[in-house]
């Protein structure tokens, strides 16, 4: 596997490669995003290859195959379904295939011209009007938000239209868009005809304009404070909080060599905060921010050994002045100091209680847990980084592992059975969580 990484201020991805030595179909990568149920799509040149954690299985794409779809005049785009149905845009050409990679046909109803899926996998038939052609399809706190070609978006709820609001930084008709969903802040990103990025904030109903340049690709946010947009001239990393835009011209190599991030041609961060960069000819690459130096083993081993030390002199200083004292004198009581607050304690037990009830439920969400707890993902995010240093979707994905590996210490169910009651679609999914928590595979658990 080849390495690399890429530093954007405090934050840091190491990267490792899958390309055609790892039976990718092409090193030349348009487009990247994951299914429902957790596998990852590539798609190259002439195949959409699916990734599960372990091997690629490959779906041949050609135009004889596919439907008409007149009023999609956009560049390419794919989107999954909640029935893990596959759909792929390329400029009035459409092909859908069902959850076993099998070919759909009749999939577009007569009376639309064009389809979308929001983020929750609803799938919209529309019919385009030319005036004002529909380009992206959104939904957010229970609203739907409509982009159009006009730099309009439209909000609504339950089938009633509640406000429309317009971009007056575009001085023309849009050709191209694409969003993205900011669910912590309540905002928007979106690249207009590949040379603007905007934000539209939900809360103020304002759009603002972020920085132009030529040529933008994708959008991803890659943390809850960072974004990587793809262009022509290379890797941009934007600030969420300070709105700035800085372009990283470079990718280090872990032998010293540097590659020109204009050989990077798409971005997308999976449900678990895994950043993937497609390539132009150094496939798929798939990256983790590393373990610090204080989370390693060796750390650990210092912590304990510096905890004895201190230990020992303080039951030395203990010792020593209890034995001046009178036996006679009365110690006090003492009394220990809560670490964290009875709201943070009441709030982690109501929240792993949860995420134990819904535990073989696959779609059981930060969204969900965050909706039972009755506040918003915002403030639950906020708590649980005051309360125990990890994200919702960390501690979440912790407790299934957690009862996973019970499980499988047990040997009495099968891999596939394990992960279908601890909530994970696949075994090879499991897997691949076990690896990047523990760095172990869960055959290696049940063997040990």
């Amino acid at each position: 596997m080849l390495l690399c990484a890429i530093t954007c201020g405090a934050q840091q991805y190491v990267f490792s490669t899958l390309d055609t030595a790892d039976g990718l179909s092409d090193n030349f990568v348009f487009h990247v995003m994951q299914l429902h149920d957790g596998r990852i799509v590539a798609t190259t040149q002439n195949s959409i290859d699916l990734w599960n954690g372990k091997d690629f299985q490959h779906i041949r794409k050609d135009s004889l195959s596919s439907t008409p779809l007149p009023g999609y005049q956009g560049a390419y785009h794919v989107y999954a379904d909640q029935h893990n149905r596959l759909w792929v845009k390329d400029y009035q050409r459409l092909w859908c295939y069902d959850a076993q990679l099998n070919l759909l046909q009749d999939c577009l109803p007569d009376s639309a011209d064009d389809v979308f899926v929001d983020d929750q996998g609803e799938v919209y038939f529309v019919q385009q009007d030319s005036t004002d052609m529909l380009f992206d399809l959104k939904r957010m706190d229970g609203k739907l938000y409509l982009f159009y070609a006009s730099g309009t978006v439209r909000c609504s709820e339950k089938g009633k239209e509640l406000y429309a609001n317009t971009a007056s930084m575009l001085d023309s008709t849009a050709q191209t868009s694409l969003v993205v969903a900011d669910t912590l802040r309540g905002k928007f990103y979106q690249l207009v005809d590949g040379r603007l990025c905007l934000e539209f904030d939900t809360h103020t109903r304002v759009w603002t304009e972020l920085f132009r340049s030529e040529r933008l690709y994708t959008i991803a946010l890659t943390d809850p404070n960072t974004a990587f947009i793809v262009s022509h001239e290379g890797l941009w990393r934007l600030d969420l909080i300070s709105r700035k835009a800085e372009r990283l011209d470079q990718v280090q190599m872990v032998d010293g060599n540097h590659l020109s991030s204009s050989r990077i041609n798409t971005v997308f961060t999976d449900r678990e905060g895994t950043v993937w960069l497609g390539t132009y000819d150094h496939g798929l690459l798939r990256g983790v921010q590393p373990t610090p130096w204080y989370q390693t083993p060796w750390a650990y081993l210092g912590y304990g050994i510096i905890g004895i030390g201190l230990f020992l002199v303080l039951f030395l200083l203990y010792q020593r002045k209890n034995s001046s004292k009178p036996q006679t004198e009365e110690h006090e009581e003492l009394q220990p100091q809560e670490s964290v607050s009875e709201e943070y304690a009441d709030l982690m037990k109501r929240a792993t209680l949860l995420v134990e009830q819904n535990l073989a439920t696959p779609g059981y969400t930060v969204e969900r847990l965050a909706q039972d707890l009755c506040m918003d993902r915002t403030g639950l995010y906020k708590k649980m980084m005051a309360a125990i240093d990890k994200t919702p979707t960390a501690f979440i994905r912790n407790i299934r592992l957690t009862h996973a590996a019970q499980l499988i210490r047990e040997g009495k169910l099968t891999m596939n059975e394990v992960a279908e009651q601890t909530g994970f679609s696949s075994a090879s999914y499991m897997a691949r969580c076990f690896q990047e928590e523990w760095n172990k595979k869960p055959s290696e658990l049940r063997e040990s």
